[in-house]
């Protein structure tokens, strides 16, 4: 067995890597905010959980609907102006929002409408950032940085903001999207300092290819190639039923379990403490289990911990099972992206993982409605009932092609015998 280099041994990732975690950090702590804020003043106007999930379902609309000619668009324009760009718009609208709040004119139909103008310019935003961790960092420590980034990720997106939009919106509602707005401005100002060469590809070649045609290419590769197939259709199930109790979370925060809008996003929180445990201890898993034994025990983590919201609605069984469920979604992130990486080709790599988000979280309008209709319908509790139920079947149906084949590059995969 080759022996692995002591952390110490390892290159430093490039220092415009690390102007592109700043940034990144900086817009996810501004999406972290919003991403609290926004139900919190739509609960405000409309505490039905119909009205809530409209909301959600218009601020994830634009990864079915726009995700794609933002990733046609971001592979032919300059990724740093790209970034900065959509983080100025971003910045813009939060501030639109900001206007409204204060002017006393808010509405659902308003808060759908900003909600989905942002996220459409996030989707350029998260596009170009892939693109500019690709261009930057040499594929021999791309596993490095997206562990980077998911971590950063964890600490503003789940951790940072959803504590500081609690705080800040019982002092006063318009108070997060201002902090937010100021986030996505310093975002844009950091990923302005990175200077990169041509890409690649010779313009003139891109045009002859298409957008369209690197968009199929993509999407064939996810179709064609049986781990990556498997791999994207399990997400996107996940995301569906992720995306369904998501959208009712802050009714069953503050209706359910009665707490109060300072204290509810401390869920998220539990969740963000057990995806940095997590990506801590993952390597040291993977020295006992192979990987896709560690991603079905995580599956069916995910599913147990669904239940338990759903049948012990209680403030401490919900910020065990929410750090529970980060622990297990965490570990599933990082070795999603690993098998998906592996499974790819280097040249690739940007057109598989933007249409691997595409479909992933494409289908998150539709969990987010469906956990609309179900709470609405059923009630708020049945809602994660029937999302454990989802991802528990999704368990069965998927198992023993997770457990049964370790992917290796394309082309390769290795039969793993019962024994």
């Amino acid at each position: 067995m080759r022996a692995k280099r002591p952390q110490s041994a390892l290159p430093r990732l490039p220092a415009k890597f690390r102007r592109l975690v700043l940034a990144w950090g900086g817009s996810l702590t501004g999406d972290g905010l919003r991403v609290i804020a926004l139900p919190l003043l739509a609960v405000s106007v409309d505490p039905s959980a119909a009205a809530v999930a409209t909301v959600a379902v218009a601020a994830t609309l634009p990864w079915l609907l726009v995700a794609i000619p933002a990733g046609a668009l971001v592979d032919r324009l300059n990724p740093v102006k790209v970034m900065a760009v959509a983080h100025l718009v971003r910045a813009a609208l939060t501030l639109g929002l900001v206007a409204i709040v204060l002017t006393g004119t808010v509405s659902i139909p308003i808060l759908c409408a900003i909600g989905f103008a942002i996220t459409s310019a996030e989707t350029f935003a998260d596009g170009a950032a892939q693109t500019l961790l690709v261009r930057i960092v040499p594929h021999a420590h791309l596993e490095r940085a997206n562990a980077r980034f998911v971590t950063v990720e964890t600490l503003a997106l789940d951790l940072a903001g959803p504590l500081a939009a609690g705080l800040l919106f019982v002092l006063a509602p318009w108070l997060p999207f201002a902090v937010s707005a100021l986030c996505f401005v310093g975002a844009a100002a950091a990923v302005s300092t990175i200077r990169i060469g041509r890409p690649p590809v010779a313009p003139a070649v891109e045009e002859k290819v298409g957008a369209l045609s690197r968009i199929r290419a993509g999407l064939g590769r996810l179709v064609r190639d049986p781990v990556l197939r498997v791999l994207v259709i399990t997400v996107a199930v996940m995301a569906i039923a992720n995306a369904a109790i998501d959208a009712v979370l802050v009714l069953y925060g503050t209706s359910v379990l009665g707490m109060s809008d300072a204290f509810y996003p401390t869920l998220l929180v539990a969740y963000s403490v057990g995806t940095l445990i997590a990506a801590a201890v993952v390597g040291r898993v993977l020295a006992l289990l192979r990987g896709g034994q560690v991603m079905m025990i995580a599956l069916f983590g995910i599913s147990i911990t669904m239940f338990v919201l759903g049948l012990v609605p209680t403030v401490f069984a919900a910020l065990v099972a929410f750090g529970v469920m980060g622990l297990a979604g965490g570990t599933w992130n990082v070795l999603s992206a690993t098998r998906r990486q592996r499974r790819t080709p280097h040249d690739m790599i940007g057109r598989v993982s933007s249409a691997f988000r595409v479909i992933a979280w494409g289908v998150i309008p539709v969990g987010a409605a469906l956990g609309g209709v179900v709470g609405e319908h059923f009630g708020i509790t049945s809602v994660y009932l029937a999302a454990g139920v989802v991802v528990a079947l999704l368990g069965l149906v998927v198992v023993r092609s997770f457990v049964g084949v370790e992917p290796g590059p394309p082309g390769l995969d290795l039969e793993v015998s019962a024994g």
